[in-house]
């Protein structure tokens, strides 16, 4: 199948979920089908990232919207456009054009995120499907609970938009992907899209049960990221100090690129420590006692949890951390707990006894194992491909079109 693969943050060095997901889809679809990645970029990559994706057999294309047009088109809202702002920041006419000459040879479009949705063909012809990975607009609505301010009312005006254009995108009759169930609920016609959860490079996150140190907790991800920003806050402020006061030496270390001004300013905490430029995550879990995710805000399927899961570290977190994974009984692979006290006891319990720490440990890892690996997601991801394209044959054959679904509703694609 020749297929382009739509992409608005370049898939190499796999850093943050959207880039680590297509990575791995793109490794391991590469060698069955024609891939051709069309990277709708802000700034061209360097040129070792674009040689490293080239060889695992994957055809690059680099689309540059330049930051000249963001502007106008950001404006468009301002006189109706009811896109999303996520989705205007990323639309340019001039990549439109150059994305509809690539798509004439493919047989499906698969773009990645909603906003690069907009850059799908309008006929049934070629199939489309549309990994929106999570429900952004449930993130945003979390986010506009928890921000104050003007970032606050900016953060809810977006929520409404982006609720209105997924549904938007699944009532078009497009295929449409989420990571996990949880992110099915927020959405109309949910019965319609399908979940293909992430996976983890078991390889790269080898179990490891010993030589870890006695009482470090270990918080991981892009610090620059409003609910990992959020997180890191709530945990040095409010459950490492419960910690220390039951386990004396406990520390902290903040592990994650590009870390916010506010995730600086932590380091200076007692028993805290931030690594900001780190080749690899593998080895900071594995220097951890336990990994503390107390996530209120964001969505999805977090990659953290799993890595952490992987690699041996016992798992902390509250249940929006945990709300996408497929967890056996309470406290079998990860504990969990939704306030400050109920966190820093889960994690005083885990560094006392390290029986039980090892324990959830080994449970997590078989639960990885089962259930969490690159190689099932991308055959998720082969297998939405191939129903797209007989959906797209079917409707070609009948002249329809996919509005013709559920009705055209009011808002541009």
């Amino acid at each position: 199948m020749k297929v382009l693969f739509l992409v608005t943050r370049f898939p190499v060095p796999p850093w943050r979920g959207d880039q680590l997901r297509a990575y791995h889809h793109l490794r391991l679809l590469a060698p069955r089908h024609e891939i051709t990645c069309a990277a709708l970029v802000t700034r061209p990559p360097p040129v070792d990232p674009v040689r490293a994706l080239a060889a695992l057999g994957v055809r690059v294309e680099v689309v540059r919207l330049g930051l000249a047009g963001a502007v106008p088109s950001l404006a468009r809202a301002l006189v109706g456009d009811p896109r999303p702002l996520q989705v205007l920041l990323y639309a340019r006419r001039r990549a439109r054009a150059r994305v509809a000459a690539l798509a004439v040879r493919a047989d499906l479009v698969h773009a990645q995120l909603v906003r690069a949705a907009t850059y799908l063909p309008a006929g049934p012809r070629p199939a489309a499907v549309v990994d929106l990975v999570d429900a952004l607009s449930a993130s945003f609505a979390r986010r506009a609970a928890r921000q104050r301010g003007v970032l606050g009312l900016i953060a809810a005006a977006e929520a409404a938009r982006l609720l209105r254009y997924e549904n938007e995108l699944i009532c078009r009759g497009l295929t449409c992907l989420v990571v996990a169930e949880s992110e099915r609920a927020p959405l109309e016609g949910r019965e319609a899209v399908r979940v293909v959860p992430n996976g983890v490079d078991l390889a790269a996150f080898a179990y490891v049960e010993d030589g870890r140190p006695a009482a470090r907790l270990v918080f991981a991800g892009n610090l620059g990221y409003f609910p990992n920003v959020d997180a890191a806050t709530f945990l040095v402020r409010d459950v490492l100090p419960r910690v220390r006061a039951a386990v004396a030496g406990a520390e902290l270390r903040l592990v994650g690129a590009r870390p916010a001004r506010r995730v600086r300013a932590l380091a200076g905490a007692a028993g805290v420590s931030l690594a900001s430029s780190v080749p690899a995550m593998a080895p900071e879990l594995a220097r951890a006692t336990v990994a503390v995710v107390p996530l209120r805000a964001g969505s999805g399927l977090q990659n953290k949890v799993l890595e952490a899961m992987a690699a041996g570290t016992p798992v902390v977190a509250t249940p929006r951390a945990v709300a996408g994974l497929a967890l056996g009984a309470a406290g079998e692979e990860v504990l969990v707990a939704d306030d400050a006290a109920g966190l820093a006891a889960a994690a005083v319990a885990l560094l006392r006894d390290p029986a039980r720490a090892r324990a959830q440990a080994r449970a997590a890892r078989a639960l990885v194992e089962r259930r969490y690996r690159w190689g099932d997601s991308a055959a998720g991801v082969e297998a939405a491909w191939q129903a797209a394209v007989e959906v797209a044959s079917r409707r070609t054959h009948e002249g329809a079109e996919g509005e013709e679904l559920c009705g055209r509703r009011s808002g541009r694609f």
